[in-house]
């Protein structure tokens, strides 16, 4: 035999533990990590140095500046010079930072970004190419650390002071160690602070040229410590004593950066090349997290511990965050060695995993997942029965015995497997049913089921051998079998309208049966022989929204469902005969699995192993997600902006008033939540707008648009987990645009005044414009009135005057009919015996002819016809007398002197004469007509 010197041995036992190391993170189940790249968070690759503020946002000393993380957003700050951060630290509301020439700190301002002051000036000399690497603060004090000295800042009288080292060395290395500074100089030894005074505590005699990185566990007489190359001492007072040493063989003594203690005792070291690994108080590897498995890089440039328990890596390429405190542990198939989880089954230390690509194996103590020969291709299901392990997969059936796989039902594609009875099993296939006998202890494939072609994904079976097949496309069957089990007796077909069968599936809880869709649940009634939507389990689960039918009933008494958010298991009420529901949140992105494919199976104590698209989560469904009772929402930022225009961000502290122009409003919120399966959701509204609150959303934005004037009040809250934040609001007002504005709202009045006013007096005037048109109007209807009185009266008169005329023209032909008669009756007489009685009767006649009360009657009449005639022919001719007014009266009437003669009972001739005179009397010329002077007058 052959000996392996011991430093050829010593070089294969460090590629052995590398090797080990290597399997173990290639199979290792790791809690939840969340990586950052430089194209998420826009900036530098290298993250130098971490830590948080009160308001739980994250700062990263970063290549292109400081980095800020309130969980939502990132927003970066270069200092003044545009160099790399190296060193940062949050004291109160300041973040100070150190770089290249530059050191200083930031606040934030009123708008909720960062403004730099810088420190540099209070600096008496910084040398040429100084850089602060780090920054720490102990006593109120500031503690800025290069390699050319220590200085001391105290903020509150804003005097820098510089520290006096021993023999002027560089400085390597600062640390606050419980509650003291502590710093290492190059080529000497380690020293702690006291009163002002630097006290060797390690001299370089002992500690030599080790480069410590990280102080802890102290005690009486001294602490344990750190060695760059992964190495641990513990210091007595009087030497250094290793221990870890195998540790550091097995990690293979690589260069550590940082370290960080957790409160559980454990290790965090951060290393160049070879990530980040957890390491227990006794010694052992517990996590290795690497780019092999998880990380973004191999180089971890510093660690930082949140108040959450998780741990912040800052990478030479990216950002990492570690939820080391998490039940959850996930393992993460990144190189598709065993593809997507379908079914999973512990057996004592062996774990079994059935996925797309096959069966898979994997012992507590071994390094990776081993495919089982012969299993390559999808496995749909893994269950034990009478400690015989049974596979249903695309190829048929097999029986799992250790790492080997022998065929026992060579049908096409085995979906399940349950117990029938006694020593029977049946099995779905793609196409129908079949069963297993149990024969010799050997287990004997039955002939397929005749007459039921139907793909059996999902079997249940009761006491009386009732078998209930569920189909996605035909719905459940319930089938009766001969006692040969090679046909159907009875089948009955249970159809549901309105319901899609994809991903439907059908389970028996608490011994009823249910079939389950996607939107409802239904149980299955035996006296009536139908599915009720109407029981306890579809009302409790009608709040999730779940995003697949399948339900799955496990062994402990709970039945599991999945929504877009997360899982949740229904189980009996502990204080009814009811059940509860609990909801787990984990993502379905995250965990990706096919629809309707969806599997969980506990594997002990309450720990349950759920198969993904790339691998499985673990998790203890009592301890999944932490108390969150103290993260508050808060609004980060507020911008207003008018129509196509920039927006300008405005001070969220105090309400703001803003012009109607700029009446479009941008609010950016976030709830610090770093966990990988659970996400803050957010709802707010907007009082003055509308009084309901949006639907929960992953939004940490709204803007509102072309908001009227008025009050208002934005409100948000998030939801994480179950716990619901207090409300954060802003109020604002919108100013009245200028057109509504005071002044000219007083305008508006002024002019509407005048316009009244102006509109009174055109009314007044108008309206005594027409009282006057209306007088006017009255006067001449009036007048019109009279008029037309007049008129009637005229009217009236010239129908008396026609009367009277009518009247006379009658008396007068009477009177000169009566005067003919008598002058007829004279002249007859005159020619009879001329005795005394004849000249009597003729002066008798005479008489009553030349009678005055004939003259009196007439000149009555005809006064009454044209009673102004006698006294305007006086007027004109008052030389004429009494028998020319009577010729005048006569002439008046238009009568001819034939007609006058009997009137005044004299000859014709006679009228003629007197005519004549009175033309003489009256002074006519020869020309005009006497009868028509008269008429005319």
């Amino acid at each position: 035999m052959q000996e392996i010197p011991n430093s050829t041995l010593f070089k294969k036992l460090q590629i052995l533990g590398l090797l080990l190391s290597f399997f173990l993170s290639a199979a290792q189940e790791l809690p939840p990590v969340v990586n950052y790249g430089p194209n998420q968070y826009s900036a530098g690759n290298q993250n130098w140095m971490i830590d948080r503020g009160e308001s739980r946002n994250l700062y990263f000393a970063n290549s292109n500046g400081l980095l800020e993380y309130n969980g939502e957003r990132w927003n970066l700050y270069p200092v003044p010079n545009k160099t790399i951060v190296r060193s940062l630290k949050v004291v109160g509301d300041r973040i100070y930072t150190g770089a290249y020439m530059e050191v200083g700190f930031w606040e934030a301002n009123e708008l909720g970004e960062l403004e730099y002051t810088s420190l540099v000036s209070k600096f008496e000399n910084i040398k040429d190419g100084e850089q602060f690497w780090d920054i720490e603060y102990v006593d109120d004090i500031i503690i800025f650390r290069s390699f050319a000295g220590i200085y001391f800042y105290n903020p509150q009288k804003e005097s820098l002071q510089m520290l006096d080292t021993p023999q002027g060395k560089p400085v390597s290395a600062i640390y606050k160690f419980e509650g003291e500074l502590y710093y290492q100089l190059v080529g000497n030894g380690l020293y702690k602070l006291e009163n002002g005074v630097s006290i060797e505590v390690i001299p370089f005699s002992v500690l030599k040229d080790r480069n410590v990185i990280h102080l802890y566990n102290k005690t009486e007489n001294g602490f344990s410590l750190i060695i760059g190359n992964a190495e641990f001492y513990k210091w007595n007072g009087k030497e250094l004593e290793a221990f870890n040493i195998t540790l550091s063989d097995k990690l293979g003594r690589p260069n550590v950066l940082d370290v960080v203690n957790l409160t559980s005792g454990n290790i965090v070291l951060g290393t160049v090349g070879k990530g980040i690994i957890e390491i227990s108080p006794d010694g052992k590897i517990l996590n290795n997290f690497d780019q092999s498995n998880i990380l973004m890089n191999n180089t971890v440039l510093d660690l930082f511990l949140d108040r959450s328990g998780n741990v912040w890596a800052g990478l030479d390429y990216g950002i990492s965050s570690i939820e080391l405190s998490s039940t959850f542990k996930s393992f993460q198939d990144n190189r598709g060695e065993i593809g997507s989880v379908y079914t999973s089954l512990k057996i004592g230390a062996d774990l079994y995993l059935g996925t797309n690509q096959g069966l898979y194996i994997k012992n507590e103590n071994s390094s990776k997942f081993e495919l089982i020969q012969g299993t390559n291709g999808q496995v749909w299901f893994l269950d034990v029965f009478e400690g015989k392990i049974l596979a249903g997969h695309d190829k048929g059936t097999f029986l799992i015995e250790g790492t080997t796989a022998s065929k026992i039902s060579n049908r096409l594609g085995t979906w399940v497997v349950k117990p029938f009875f006694d020593d029977i099993y049946i099995q779905g296939h793609y196409n129908g049913i079949s069963f297993l006998k149990k024969t010799q202890g050997s287990l004997v494939s039955l002939p397929l089921l005749r007459n039921f072609p139907h793909s059996s994904k999902f079997i249940e079976v009761d006491r009386d051998k009732t078998i209930w097949v569920g189909n996605e496309h035909k719905g459940v069957f319930r089938m009766l079998l001969n006692d040969s089990l090679t046909q159907v007796n009875h089948i009955k077909n249970y159809k549901f309208e309105n319901e899609s069968g994809v991903t439907s599936s059908i389970f028996k809880y608490a011994d009823s049966l249910y079939y389950s869709s996607k939107n409802h649940i239904y149980q299955y009634d035996r006296k009536e022989d139908r599915f009720r939507a109407n029981n306890n389990v579809n009302r409790l689960t009608a709040s999730h929204d779940r995003i697949s039918g399948k339900m799955i009933a496990g062994g402990d008494g709970l039945l599991w469902g999945f929504t877009e958010d997360g899982i949740f298991y229904v189980e009996p009420s502990r204080l009814s005969k009811d059940y509860e529901s609990n909801f787990i949140f984990l993502n379905q992105d995250f965990r990706n699995v096919a629809l309707g494919y969806e599997n969980i199976r506990e594997l002990e104590n309450d720990t349950y192993l759920l198969g993904i698209g790339n691998g499985y989560i673990t998790f203890n469904k009592n301890q999944t997600h932490r108390n969150y009772e103290g993260v508050e929402v808060t609004i980060d930022g507020i911008a207003i902006s008018a129509i196509d225009s920039s927006s300008v961000k405005v001070d969220k502290n105090s309400s703001g008033e803003f012009k109607f122009a700029s009446n479009n409003i941008n609010f950016q919120y976030s709830a610090p939540v770093h966990e990988k399966f659970l996400n803050p959701y957010y709802s707010y509204r907007l009082l003055g707008l509308s009084d309901k609150w949006s639907d929960w959303n992953r939004n940490s934005e709204v803007s509102f648009k072309n908001l009227d004037y008025g009050d208002y009040t934005f409100e948000v809250k998030a939801r994480i987990g179950e716990h619901i934040t207090e409300t954060s609001h802003y109020s604002f007002t919108i100013n009245r645009p200028l057109t509504l504005s005071l002044p000219a709202l007083i305008g508006y009045t002024i002019i509407f005044t005048l316009i009244l006013f102006g509109v009174h007096l055109y009314n007044k005037k108008h309206h005594r414009k027409k009282l006057e048109e209306n007088a006017r109007s009255l006067k001449m209807k009036n007048l019109e009135a009279e008029k037309e009185i007049i008129r009637l009266r005229n009217e009236k008169l010239e129908q008396d005057m026609v009367n009277k005329n009518r009247e006379l023209a009658v008396s007068t032909m009477s009177l000169i009919k009566k005067n003919e008669f008598l002058t007829a009756i004279k002249d007859k007489l005159k020619d009879s015996d001329n005795n005394n009685q004849v000249r009597s009767v003729i002066r008798t006649i005479n008489k009553d002819i030349s009678e005055e009360d004939n003259w009196k009657f007439f000149k009555k009449a005809f006064s009454n016809a044209d009673k102004d005639f006698f006294q305007k022919v006086k007027d004109a001719h008052p030389e004429l007398t009494t028998n020319d007014l009577k010729l005048c009266a006569y002439l008046r009437l238009n009568l001819s002197s034939k007609e006058i003669a009997p009137l005044l009972n004299i000859s014709v001739k006679s009228v003629e004469i007197k005519r004549y005179r009175l033309r003489k009397k009256m002074n006519l010329d020869r020309e005009t007509n006497l009868t028509e002077y008269i008429l005319s007058l």
